[in-house]
């Protein structure tokens, strides 16, 4: 039960991409763009809660980091990423005798790394406050996913069902508010002057 409304407010998350009347986005393929890239959390938000495939989340994850990369930059630095991620992978997964799961997880951080980064050089590319909003929306899904790496930490049971407890927390307290910043960030917000 949890985890379906968990899902279930990610897909709000979603629907929340698509403004209500036209006219309302800042820029057509910067709001297509965010679009695909909460498509794609849908997905692997589906396949990692739902069903329990976390390869294959992970991946979906690292497409959803490219994506929003290519949103915040531009195409030559997404290539960067993407030869990165994959050096990593490989590295991570012959260092690993074979792992997929963690070499996936190696990865998936370089993708994130390098699109908050990439938030941070397109600060001035939005106004604010949707450049607020992308920047600490992208902070909190990079503390999510801090807390699903302790998570997936074995060190973690020697710490107690309070030390699970709380990581589980966070992460939902972390992961949900990214996701309503940042399906939020490509709307037209106009903030009118006090007097």
């Amino acid at each position: 039960m949890e985890r379906g409304f968990k899902f279930i407010l990610v897909v709000c998350c979603f629907i929340n991409a698509f403004p209500a009347k036209n006219g309302l986005a800042l820029d057509k393929k910067d709001h297509n763009l965010l679009k695909i890239g909460m498509g794609l959390t849908v997905l692997a938000d589906f396949l990692m809660v739902m069903l329990d495939v976390n390869v294959f989340g992970i991946l979906a994850f690292c497409a959803v980091q490219v994506v929003y990369n290519y949103r915040y930059t531009s195409l030559a630095r997404v290539k960067v990423q993407a030869v990165l991620g994959v050096a990593v992978f490989a590295v991570a997964f012959l260092i690993t005798g074979f792992d997929v799961i963690l070499a996936a997880g190696c990865a998936y951080g370089i993708f994130t790394l390098y699109s908050l980064s990439g938030a941070f050089m397109a600060r001035n590319k939005y106004l604010a406050p949707n450049n607020g909003l992308i920047i600490v929306g992208m902070v909190l899904f990079l503390v999510c996913d801090i807390f699903v790496m302790i998570n997936s930490l074995p060190i973690l049971e020697l710490y107690g069902e309070q030390a699970f407890n709380f990581v589980q927390k966070g992460i939902w307290v972390c992961y949900l508010p990214a996701q309503v910043l940042l399906s939020s960030s490509a709307r037209r917000i106009i903030i009118e002057d006090e007097k």
